[in-house]
């Protein structure tokens, strides 16, 4: 009798904990179903994108992830954020945030668009300076100093810096295709400190000249500096006039006047005279 009450008594307490467990079981599993997931579509990066670059529709791709890994500033569309300006570098994979980006319309400062280790170095340039306003942003050019040699007794033509990059023409930093040469009073250099030293060395005390460079020049050649002196002498020896050679002179002796002819003696005519029966022969000359 009393091993069946223990019996009823184990069967009993292993149907509450089975009840129980079942209870707790369907308390953190709601109805025991799997819940859905939401998934919403949001704009990221296809590719690294770099700060100040503006934003094209082959950066980006749409992708879908759960709504509650969705970033509440992210961009839903790609016409939200095409031709804007980062302001930030964007990895690849990264939603692509409204506050990563300027506004619509708003060009960045030249600070964004200085390469890294660079500065940005205006000189003031005029028509010949400037090669007639031919000079764009995103060109390259070679930067030439006269100065006084240092001796004082000559100027002397060098080039200070080469293959420079030109970041903006007055306060255009951009190139357009339709804008026609334009003549301006500066241009912007991106140039390393030293040679930002070097420029504004060879302006304070000199004249600078920039040589604009073909599109695939990329090397860099060294060339002797130029003296007014060497410039004269090689000037003098191209326009010097070399002396005539003197050609023997030809004595020409004065002409004789012409001699007149001479005149023959007239010939002795014969004439036979007859005297008689004599005959004899007499020689007549004629006057």
């Amino acid at each position: 009798m009393r091993k069946r009450k223990l019996l009823l008594m184990a069967a009993a307490l292993g149907l509450l904990a089975a009840i129980l467990t079942y209870t707790f079981i369907r308390s953190i599993g709601g109805s025991g179903e799997v819940q859905e997931v939401k998934e919403v579509g949001v704009v990221v990066a296809s590719t690294d994108i770099p700060s100040g670059t503006p934003v094209t529709a082959n950066m980006l791709r749409l992708a879908q992830v759960a709504e509650t890994a969705l970033h509440p500033d992210a961009a839903a569309a790609p016409n939200e954020v095409i031709g804007r300006i980062t302001k930030a570098p964007i990895v690849r994979g990264e939603q692509i945030l409204h506050s990563r980006l300027l506004p619509a319309g708003v060009r960045p400062s030249l600070s964004f668009v200085i390469p890294s280790g660079k500065r940005a170095v205006s000189v003031a340039v005029n028509e010949v300076v400037g090669v007639a306003g031919f000079i764009k942003p995103g060109d390259r050019v070679d930067v030439l100093a006269t100065m006084d040699s240092a001796d004082g007794k000559s100027a002397v033509t060098s080039t200070v810096l080469q293959n420079v990059e030109v970041l903006a023409i007055a306060q255009d930093m951009e190139e357009r295709v339709d804008k026609e040469p334009k003549v301006t009073t500066t241009v912007t250099l991106a140039v390393s400190l030293a040679e930002a030293q070097k420029i504004t060395l060879a302006e304070e005390t000199g004249v600078l000249r920039l040589a604009l460079r073909p599109e695939n020049a990329a090397d860099r050649e060294w060339v002797n500096p130029t003296t007014s002196t060497q410039l004269a002498g090689a000037a003098g020896s191209q326009g010097a006039v070399k002396p005539a050679v003197q050609k023997p002179a030809v004595q020409k002796t004065a002409a004789k006047p012409p001699q007149p002819a001479p005149v023959e003696p007239a010939p002795d005519y014969q004439v036979e005279v007859i005297r008689g029966t004599d005959r004899s022969t007499v020689s007549v000359k004629m006057n």
